[in-house]
């Protein structure tokens, strides 16, 4: 009906000069001027982020719409795990990402090595935080709910949710391996990767954190980078991980805290030998 109407308006309009052009269908900024400026906002962090701390991280612009569904992560941890990322690419290896809830973050990963020939291991129990051990005093009530025992079973999101959110990315399934259960059984099993460039370590308690941390060095060259969330904040737990495994291991990595300025706690390990 659209053309017929137009080309009845046209006849009208002609004796005075005047015609209806067809407009193009409206962005999505243009319909939601709260979404442009927020991908503008984006833009221009990247732009800084790249000017002042990383120079190399190539463009990508999928990744801003997929930094706007963040949940939970900032996004300055988020480009800090970019450039962690980017760097260790350099080097041979899969990517692993411990503890994805939503699959978030593990669609910003993917959408980063959608081009590449790199796998993606997602571990996650899908049931929700374990018990609690001993080492994992609490620090930040984050649900307020008085003390660490009750958050056992929180955070619990299905794998179908992850699923949707890789196939938005149109990463392979062929290059997709979702290892489900906790890793104190799952790290046991035969679904792991043979060599590991990085991972994303977001397990929130000491024994997961810990188990993951040995799992990911046995598999890792040099070059490749580990970046450990909730690392001061939340639980004791993942810090004292960190501690105990750079007691063992730490000649073989530099050990980067957040910056002062992020408003995650979060650090980065390169391994340089």
């Amino acid at each position: 009906m659209r053309r017929p109407v137009q080309k009845l308006a046209n006849m009208m309009l002609k004796p005075i000069g005047l015609k209806t052009v067809r407009r193009a269908h409206a962005t999505r900024g243009e319909r939601d001027p709260a979404w442009g400026r927020l991908m503008a906002a984006l833009k221009a962090y990247e732009g800084l982020f790249r000017q002042e701390v990383a120079p190399d991280l190539p463009p990508n612009e999928r990744r801003f719409e997929l930094l706007e569904r963040t949940i939970g992560t900032p996004i300055e941890e988020v480009y800090y795990l970019l450039k962690s990322l980017h760097e260790a690419l350099a080097v041979e290896g899969d990517l692993c990402e411990f503890g994805v809830a939503q699959g978030t973050n593990s669609a910003i990963l993917a959408n980063e090595v959608l081009d590449t020939e790199r796998a993606l291991w997602l571990f996650d129990s899908f049931e929700g935080l374990p018990k609690p051990t001993d080492e994992d005093e609490l620090i930040d009530d984050i649900f307020e709910l008085g003390q660490m025992e009750k958050y056992e079973g929180r955070m619990a999101h299905g794998a179908e949710r992850v699923q949707g959110r890789l196939a938005e990315v149109d990463f392979p399934e062929t290059r997709t391996h979702i290892v489900k259960g906790f890793i104190e059984e799952t790290s046991q099993g035969d679904a792991l990767p043979e060599r590991v460039c990085f991972a994303y370590l977001d397990f929130d308690f000491y024994q997961g954190t810990k188990i993951a941390l040995d799992l990911v060095h046995a598999r890792m060259p040099a070059g490749g980078r580990m970046v450990v969330d909730d690392y001061g904040f939340f639980s004791s737990g993942v810090e004292t991980a960190v501690a105990e495994f750079l007691e063992r291991e730490g000649d073989a990595y530099e050990l980067e805290p957040s910056p002062d300025f992020a408003s995650a706690k979060f650090a980065t390990l390169r391994k340089h030998a």
